[in-house]
């Protein structure tokens, strides 16, 4: 039961951030499948599955394919608003027909203790909405990324929107997955002053 909570403490490590680990839930039980047969071997590769995607996860690479829902919340708030819940809403029976990952974010304002701590509970309510709905707690895991993946550059609560937010993850997804860090997008210098033709005139002291 422990496993998976190892393989992440040991991703984050190696990509040089503070643990991120499944928080206030016990990971799923994994049969071991020691008999050798068929159900081992399909339960190895579903390990191996959420495994490669928890470490997408935590370097910020995950596959597009593999987002049910997007979940964004207010600065410092991590109660899902109705606007959001109808996201939630409309994924529901596909998440109650497959097992998830749902990691929490935030801002880069504030500790990261304390963004840690508030990511967790963003990715907290929005698995307790989908309780609610109908959904197998136990067929779902929480990762706290806190501020890891935020924009340090967002210079007010506006332009760190983007940043706060909580990401359904299929974990069933059979798509290519690479826990490669994600390619940072290159910020374009300002374009100078389109030149006017013309010096402009000496100010004369009065």
């Amino acid at each position: 039961m422990k496993r998976f909570t190892f393989l992440l403490a040991i991703a984050a490590l190696s990509v040089g951030c503070t643990s991120r680990i499944p928080s206030g839930f016990n990971p799923l039980d994994r049969p071991t499948g020691g008999n050798g047969g068929p159900d081992s071997i399909d339960t190895r590769s579903a390990n191996a599955r959420r495994d490669a995607l928890a470490a997408a996860i935590l370097a910020g690479n995950i596959p597009q394919e593999a987002i049910l829902a997007t979940v964004y919340f207010d600065f410092d708030k991590y109660t899902v608003s109705a606007a959001e819940r109808s996201k939630i809403d409309a994924v529901a029976g596909r998440v109650k027909a497959t097992d998830v990952i749902i990691a929490g974010y935030t801002d880069h304002f504030g500790t990261e203790e304390y963004n840690l701590g508030l990511s967790d509970r963003r990715a907290q309510s929005v698995r307790e909405y989908l309780v609610k709905l109908g959904a197998n707690q136990a067929k779902s895991e929480i990762m706290a990324l806190g501020s890891q993946h935020a924009d340090k550059n967002a210079a007010g609560r506006q332009s760190g929107a983007k940043d706060r937010k909580a990401v359904i993850v299929d974990v069933n997804y059979s798509g290519p997955v690479s826990a490669a860090p994600a390619a940072k997008q290159a910020v374009r210098p300002a374009a100078a002053p389109a030149a006017t033709g013309a010096a402009p005139a000496p100010v004369t002291a009065l």
